[in-house]
C-alpha cells in the first residue's frame, strides 16, 4: 500500500525536523504503519535532493554504516576499515547535511549510541523508528535517550480503514461474500492500525478461515498475530517493506 490515507501532513511534520538536523524517535504498535511514513519521507527527502538512507531493520552500528553510505555513496569503501568509514560519513554528513531513517529499531549497545550522539553535530537529522505496543515499550525507548522529540503514530480513522479493506479485496477476491457484520469486526479489530487490515484481507482468500459463509474471526486474529510479530523477527530486510 503506497498511499497514506490521511497521513501526508505527519510526513511533511516529521521532514521538517529531520531537515533542521534533529532527532526524532516514531513510535506505535506494530502494523500501526511506521514503516510505509519513513518511506514516504524517504520519498519526499530525495525529492528535495537532500542524502537519504534507511536502514530496514536496525540492530547494531553495521546497520546505520550500511544506511549512511547508500545516503553518500561517493564515501569510499574499499580498503577502509568500518571506524575509517564512519568517520568519512560524519564529514560528508557535515558538508552536506541530509537525514538517516532507521526502522524497526531493537535493542542497541553503546556504540551505537555513541556514534548517533557524535552526529548530532553534523547537521544530518535522524528518525528512529520502533514498536510500541504498552506504555513500558515507549518509557525503555525513552530510557535511550537518543531523540529530542517523540511522535507517536496516531490511529487511522475507520473510513480509512475501510478504504484500505476494499483495495486489498479488490486485488484478492474472497471465496465467500464479507457481510457488514464481519467487516466492521475486521475493523474494530484493527484498532486503527493499516498493517492489520492488509493482513486480514489477504488471509481471508483462504477459505480455512471460512465457516458457513462467516469470518472465523479469533483464528483470523491468531494468524494476523503469528505473521505480524514474524514479519519483524525476520531476518530479511525485504519482509520488513510494509
Amino acid at each position: 500500500m503506497a498511499r497514506l490515507y490521511g497521513r501526508s501532513k505527519i510526513v511533511k511534520d516529521l521532514a521538517e525536523p529531520l531537515l533542521a538536523g534533529r532527532t526524532v524517535l516514531l513510535y506505535g504498535p506494530m502494523g500501526s504503519g511506521k514503516s510505509a511514513l519513513l518511506e514516504a519521507l524517504a520519498r519526499r527527502i530525495k525529492k528535495q535532493r537532500r542524502p537519504c538512507g534507511i536502514s530496514r531493520s536496525t540492530r547494531s552500528l553495521s546497520d546505520i554504516t550500511e544506511a549512511l553510505l547508500s545516503a553518500y555513496p561517493a564515501v569510499p569503501s574499499k580498503g577502509r576499515t568500518r571506524r575509517q568509514m564512519r568517520s568519512d560519513l560524519a564529514y560528508a554528513a557535515e558538508a552536506r547535511p541530509g537525514a538517516l531513517l532507521l526502522d524497526h529499531l531493537g535493542e542497541v549497545g553503546t556504540q551505537f549510541k555513541g556514534y548517533l550522539r557524535a552526529m548530532r553535530g553534523t547537521g544530518l537529522g535522524v528518525l528512529l523508528a520502533a514498536d510500541a505496543e504498552v506504555d513500558r515499550d515507549h518509557e525503555r525507548l525513552r530510557a535511550m535517550h537518543l531523540s529530542y522529540l517523540e511522535v507517536e503514530v496516531p490511529p487511522l480513522p475507520s473510513r480509512c480503514l475501510h478504504r484500505i479493506l476494499d483495495e486489498v479485496l479488490e486485488a484478492a477476491p474472497l471465496p465467500c461474500a464479507l457481510t457488514d457484520s464481519d467487516r466492521s469486526a475486521l475493523i474494530r479489530m484493527a484498532h486503527g492500525r493499516p498493517g492489520w487490515i492488509i493482513r486480514s484481507g489477504r488471509i481471508l482468500g483462504d477459505i480455512h478461515y471460512w465457516r458457513d459463509g462467516r469470518v472465523l474471526l479469533e483464528s483470523l486474529r491468531a494468524e494476523i498475530m503469528i505473521r505480524i510479530t514474524g514479519k519483524y523477527l525476520a531476518a530479511d530486510p525485504e519482509t520488513r517493506s510494509m
